[in-house]
């Protein structure tokens, strides 16, 4: 069986990323396009697109 890469698409500016095959859940990955942080937050088995989620920092409220 031979892994291949996953792919996704930055949730900000739908660029396409390509993630290597041993990509694990809560690595942060970089945007190619934006430069935006991402969060791998659900991998599919058997390939497919990855579900991936801005980082955001626990602990920050800008709103007050």
């Amino acid at each position: 069986m031979t892994s291949h890469d996953h792919n996704a698409k930055c949730p900000d500016c739908d660029a396409e990323l390509s993630v290597p095959s041993d990509v694990a859940k809560g690595e942060i990955l970089s945007c190619p396009g934006c430069g935006l942080e991402l969060e791998v937050k659900e991998i599919p088995n058997g390939g497919g697109c990855i579900n991936l989620q801005e980082l955001t920092l626990e602990g920050e409220d800008w709103g007050e």
